[in-house]
């Protein structure tokens, strides 16, 4: 957080109206606030010991979970369910807990799901299909992309429920008209051990086994298959679960596939890394990339990790990978499975009118979405302090760690549907993505080639894949900073057109039709 903001955050009133320029609404967050701390419905306590990066911020925590918790998955305590109450209460438009402490509470409205009998929300006469993921609805990212994508565009003899799990929480999501949650199941179950972002947890000897079945899920996994009589189970994602689903799906005969959104089911790590966050080349041994105790190596660890995905990818009917390039890596851990299919991330084509054009004093440069440690934010970092000349101007937008913010113009989350007007609005000659770690898909390169710009980006994975397919830009070494730099300032304008006429001729699969061949399988697999 600035110092600017950190001043702000001492002062509520003054900080919401920085951040909120439309009077009115800052005017009802000043109240919102105001209100939750009259009626103690934050716990301050609860929250920073919770969520120990807003404690080291010196952020005051109500106004952090205002302005970003909420978003962010954050809890105000341990009984408001701020995501229920936004999705169960259509009149909700701003921070659910701030419309509770102002309207809610005096209209006795609920705070968090009633679990009933699940067996209610079964509809005969339908094919009941349930996904499974572990963002939570609403998050952002490429797995809730596909997955509320996918969704959308069902048709209306299918019953579509969403099972989630944060770690701390198992969500149940009924899609029928509008998104409803209907179960909630405390059980904290976190098999997030990647060295990214990690805050303590650990494999170890004691929980080793612990990693692969857990009595109270297998639980409830057993009842949700069988009170929705599922007759399809779509895996977008296993962090978070246990394999007890995938047993218990195959003793009921229930038919199941699987969306390969990273390589999780090849390494702990999720996105093949090593302790420094960059790509491990399959360097297995002591890569680093598993957060583990020294009582457990990574040899016995991966042994039995790969014993179990064989086991849920072998009987998956079909493992479906963006890009050809994701299926590559995982042929290189399991060569005799041979169910792998590509299926190319949809989208609403929406090509920018944007004329791109090779500018200098200074080079304008497009950082869109997610910039974290494996998504390059150091690679940024040492790249601008290179540029003693400030012949780069670098512009976040998306969602990038804090100490980033000097480095660039930050511009925030943004919108799918936003990135063209926001791309004309900044004017940038390029995109950068310089992931440190292989791609499978990578959405940022879409929507950057969709908005008439050519990509700088690392030479890994399906980033290779699609601009050596395209020639939709520039491939570089995420480790040579130096050669980065160079190539940037260095392009001419005819290289440059070259690139912007490769672009132009790029076709990409629309939304309907990715949707309709996940169709075509789900009719197949429950006919």
């Amino acid at each position: 957080m600035s110092f600017k903001n950190k001043l702000f955050a001492k002062i509520p009133s003054k900080y919401i109206s920085y951040k909120v320029k439309d009077k009115a609404k800052a005017s009802e967050i000043t109240k919102g606030y105001k209100a939750i701390r009259k009626n103690n419905l934050f716990d301050d306590e609860f929250y920073l010991k919770k969520y120990p990066k807003v404690a080291a911020s010196g952020m005051d925590p109500l106004l952090h979970y205002i302005f970003f918790g909420f978003e962010e998955g954050k809890k105000p305590n341990d009984t408001f369910d701020g995501v229920f109450y936004k999705n169960h209460y259509s009149d909700v438009d701003i921070n659910p807990l701030i419309h509770y402490a102002l309207y809610g509470m005096n209209e006795n409205r609920l705070i968090k799901v009633q679990n009933i009998d699940l067996s209610e929300f079964n509809i005969e006469d339908k094919k009941n299909i349930l996904f499974v993921l572990h963002e939570k609805v609403g998050t952002v990212g490429g797995t809730g992309f596909l997955n509320m994508d996918i969704i959308d565009n069902l048709p209306d003899n299918y019953n579509a429920f969403i099972l989630t799990s944060d770690g701390e929480d198992i969500e149940l999501w009924n899609v029928n008209n509008n998104l409803e949650k209907i179960a909630n199941y405390n059980v904290s179950f976190n098999t997030n051990f990647s060295v990214i972002d990690n805050e303590g947890n650990f494999i170890s000897q004691d929980n080793f086994e612990m990693l692969f079945s857990n009595e109270k899920l297998a639980v409830i996994y057993d009842e949700i298959l069988s009170k929705l009589n599922i007759s399809l189970v779509h895996i977008n994602h296993l962090i978070n679960h246990t394999f007890d689903l995938i047993d218990i799906i195959i003793k009921k005969s229930i038919p199941f596939l699987i969306n390969l959104h990273d390589f999780y089911y090849l390494c702990p790590s999720i996105h093949l890394v090593d302790r420094n966050c960059q790509y491990c080349g399959f360097n297995c041994s002591d890569c680093g990339g598993i957060a583990h105790n020294s009582d457990i190596s990574n040899d016995m660890i991966l042994e039995r990790w790969h014993k179990e995905c064989f086991k849920l990818l072998k009987n998956s009917h079909v493992n479906i990978a963006p890009t050809q390039s994701v299926v590559d890596f995982y042929k290189k851990i399991y060569p005799d499975l041979d169910n792998f299919t590509v299926i190319e991330h949809g989208v609403e084509i929406n090509k920018s009118s944007y004329n791109a054009k090779l500018t200098s004093g200074p080079i304008k440069i497009l950082v869109p979405g997610h910039v974290s440690s494996h998504k390059g934010s150091l690679v940024i970092k040492q790249l601008k302090e290179l540029d003693k000349n400030n012949n780069l101007e670098l512009h976040l937008m998306g969602t990038t760690i804090p100490n980033l913010n000097k480095y660039g113009i930050n511009h925030g989350k943004y919108k799918r549907s936003d990135f063209n007007k926001l791309v004309c609005e900044i004017e940038p000659s390029f995109s950068l993505i310089l992931s440190t770690c292989p791609e499978t898909y990578s959405y940022t390169l879409t929507e950057s080639w969709m908005a008439g710009l050519p990509v700088i980006a690392s030479n890994l994975g399906a980033l290779k894949q699609r601009i050596d397919s395209t020639g939709g830009g520039w491939l570089v070494d995420y480790k040579n900073v130096n050669d980065i730099y160079n190539l940037i300032i260095n392009i001419n304008q005819t290289e440059y057109e070259n690139k912007l006429s490769n672009i132009s001729k790029i076709t990409f699969k629309d939304l309907n039709d990715a949707c309709i061949e996940y169709i075509v399988l789900y009719d197949k697999l429950t006919d």
